[in-house]
């Protein structure tokens, strides 16, 4: 078996407040859809996930590493966390000519700082670790220059993830900003107001023989 591991840790400024900024990323369903090569595989419950990292590597072997994750959010400490979750069934580890299967383990860390009135900055970390069987193509190759090859390709993929995540996140937040604004108020019709009456000017008899005069006085 091959260990993996990458680990990265970045820190970006996101375009809100903490308050939305906590909301949006705690909404972890939805920002999963972010990650690059990481995809939902089940919801077991109320944050709790299986999810699988899938790549295609050195431009032959198809990768795919299943993990079970749990999401707190300490309020306290303005802290998300992503953590193994036990009790799951585990994946068996195999592998063909061109394809490594294996289970794993995925984490991260997001702590939010407010900025101002209108940025929070978030550390972000992020880790993924997994035994992988050796493929069978590299057999004569030792297993310690293997794993250095392993952690090196985990090393720049968790790098992209991260960072594909940042950028994707951000921009579609703002893209969302930008929809709530452009959006047309609905229409609203006016209230209707009452014309004032319109008195009819007096009508005169015909023929009348009355004075100008006195009928203006009248």
């Amino acid at each position: 078996m091959l260990k993996l591991k990458g680990t990265t840790h970045q820190t970006f400024t996101f375009p809100a407040d903490l308050p939305t900024a906590n909301a949006y990323y705690t909404d972890f369903s939805r920002i999963l859809n972010y990650l690059p090569h990481v995809q939902l595989v089940k919801a077991y419950g109320d944050n709790c996930y299986r999810v699988l990292y899938n790549t295609i590597e050195l431009c032959l072997y198809h990768v795919r590493i299943y993990a079970d994750l749990q999401v707190r959010y300490d309020e306290a400490a303005q802290t998300l966390h992503v953590s193994p979750l036990a009790g799951c069934p585990l994946v068996r580890s195999a592998a063909t000519v061109h394809s490594l299967v294996a289970y794993g383990c995925f984490t991260s860390r997001s702590i939010f700082h407010p900025r101002d009135e209108h940025h929070t900055a978030i550390d972000y970390e992020l880790s993924l670790a997994a035994q992988l069987p050796k493929p069978f193509g590299l057999s004569l190759i030792p297993d310690r220059v293997m794993e250095q090859i392993a952690t090196n390709i985990a090393e720049w993929r968790i790098e992209e993830i991260a960072s594909g995540f940042i950028h994707r996140s951000i921009h579609e937040y703002r893209q969302q900003a930008h929809r709530a604004i452009s959006r047309p108020a609905p229409f609203r019709p006016g209230r209707h107001e009452s014309c004032p009456t319109v008195l009819s000017p007096r009508v005169l008899p015909a023929q009348s023989n009355v004075p100008v005069e006195k009928i203006e006085a009248s």
